[in-house]
């Protein structure tokens, strides 16, 4: 009998931890579960003209400066996917990153990218670089203009 009653009483614990809600307490576990046919997270309406599209470079317009633009468009490339993630390609150097959009403002995060040595001339530092300032976006007649916080425009046309 008291054998019984200790092995109760060592049970009792394991017993109340698998009754516990999965989310109480705060404790490292795993989500909730959703299920498959559930709706896709919601993106902002303004982004729709985005997903699913390839973005070419045309250029980047600095006021009175000549406008940089790459020599071969398809290899300076956005593409926006649903749920936040954009893929880029740098030349030589492919990634993806995060992004954020809240009406007309966008904000890219940090592109995780391949570090290959592109050939001389290769404008994917600028390009890079220029992606990391942006602060707004506009989709008219087929290209993305993304404005930068110092005010200059980077082009995109859509990929036919």
């Amino acid at each position: 009998m008291v054998g019984t009653l200790f092995r109760l009483a060592a049970l009792l614990p394991l017993l109340a931890a698998c009754a516990a809600p999965a989310n109480e307490g705060g404790g490292n576990r795993a989500p909730a579960f959703v299920p498959a046919n559930a709706a896709p997270p919601v993106i902002a309406e303004a982004s729709n003209d985005l997903v699913g599209a390839v973005w070419l470079w045309a250029g980047t317009h600095r006021g009175n400066a000549p406008i940089a633009s790459p020599e071969a468009a398809d290899r300076y490339t956005l593409a926006f996917q649903a749920g936040g993630r954009a893929n880029v390609r740098a030349d030589c150097n492919r990634g993806a990153g995060p992004y954020e959009i809240n009406g007309a403002t966008m904000k890219l995060g940090a592109f995780a990218l391949t570090k290959m040595m592109c050939e001389p001339g290769s404008k994917d530092r600028e390009f890079l670089r220029d992606l990391d300032g942006v602060s707004s976006f506009n989709v008219a007649r087929g290209q993305l203009i993304l404005t930068l916080r110092d005010g200059n425009t980077m082009r995109f046309n859509r990929q036919p």
